[in-house]
């Protein structure tokens, strides 16, 4: 007896809960309707706050693994300057082929290594493209971007970029030199087995390095100081850009070093950036009230507005019921 007690009771308390919440009907009391929808937004905020902490958590751990140019801020200055830097690269490779002297101008020979046979005519003269620059353009972006908000040694930063370049100039020649074992380990690099999130880019790497080292490819590297005035070269390019600029410091007594550092209006473009687009993609969770009707792709489920406008849970209360009598 004292079992379905129990359970009238539960059933009871069910329904009150129900009717409170307007199931079978319009909302008995309309406080506590409000107060539900305040919930509701609150509970849509700390949805919005925990994708800005994942935002911001996936952009620390980019910092910290030296890999900034993954990030979205990174991705978009790649794109926004990618072709840029292709023109520069091509301008000046087109003029130190015409006899401009200068040792920074002599090193961009080195990188027509990283262009394919296709770029050179049948007497090998180079043929002035600025989309066979892309790739160069893209490796060295990649390496400035990747540190961009701290700073590092110019000689530090020139030979990244230029090992970097070394390693396409090698690839560009195996694939000239074999072109089929190139589209087989090309296959078996893209193939589902050999799909990985977590250094994806480092263990490609070292599976085309394996394979050229194995197939015996005759590849004389280049001097440390030809790729130093190369990796010169093309950060001088970035501080025409505006990305970066150097600065000396003083390390010791009687030593001072030079430093590659983000300008300051990058450093400002890169935070309203993150600013905007931080809470643009909040943890979605289920909801605790009945969702919002769909009046447009824009507008329904959540109640929430945008994370920049302001939510009044009245104001909710006054457009849910508005759409219910217009229905």
């Amino acid at each position: 007896m004292s079992t379905n007690n129990t359970d009238n009771n539960e059933f009871k308390e069910l329904l009150e809960n129900l009717v409170k919440i307007g199931v079978g009907g319009k909302y008995k009391d309309r406080e506590d309707y409000v107060k539900l929808i305040q919930r509701e937004l609150e509970f849509e905020e700390r949805m919005i706050r925990g994708g800005i902490d994942r935002y911001n958590k996936s952009i620390n751990d980019a910092k910290s693994k030296g890999q900034e140019s993954t990030t979205k801020y990174g991705l978009t200055y790649t794109q926004k300057y990618v072709v840029a830097l292709a023109e520069m690269l091509n301008n000046d490779v087109t003029t130190c082929m015409a006899g401009s002297a200068g040792v920074t101008q002599t090193s961009l020979k080195l990188i027509c290594q990283c262009l394919s046979i296709k770029s050179f005519n049948d007497e090998g003269i180079f043929q002035s493209r600025r989309d066979d620059w892309l790739v160069v353009s893209y490796i060295s972006l990649k390496h400035v971007l990747d540190g961009i908000s701290k700073a590092v040694t110019v000689n530090e930063l020139a030979m990244s970029i230029s090992n970097a370049l070394m390693q396409e100039a090698r690839l560009t020649k195996f694939k000239d030199t074999q072109p089929e074992k190139y589209e087989q380990i090309c296959r078996k690099l893209n193939s589902e087995g050999q799909s990985m999130k977590k250094n994806k880019y480092r263990h490609k790497q070292k599976v085309w390095v394996y394979f050229m080292n194995k197939n015996n490819l005759q590849f004389d590297d280049w001097a440390s100081a030809d790729k130093i005035h190369l990796g010169v070269k093309i950060i001088g390019y970035f501080e025409t850009l505006g990305l970066i600029t150097h600065e000396n410091r003083r390390t010791a007594r009687n030593r001072t070093t030079t430093y590659v550092v983000g300008t300051d209006k990058l450093i400002e473009e890169i935070k309203n950036f993150n600013i905007r687009n931080e809470a643009l993609h909040p943890t979605f969770l289920p909801m605790l009230m009945p969702p919002m009707d769909w009046t447009s792709p824009f507008s329904g489920g959540y109640y929430g507005r945008k994370y920049n406008q302001t939510n009044k849970a009245e104001d909710i209360a006054n457009a849910l019921q508005h759409r219910k009598e217009y229905k």
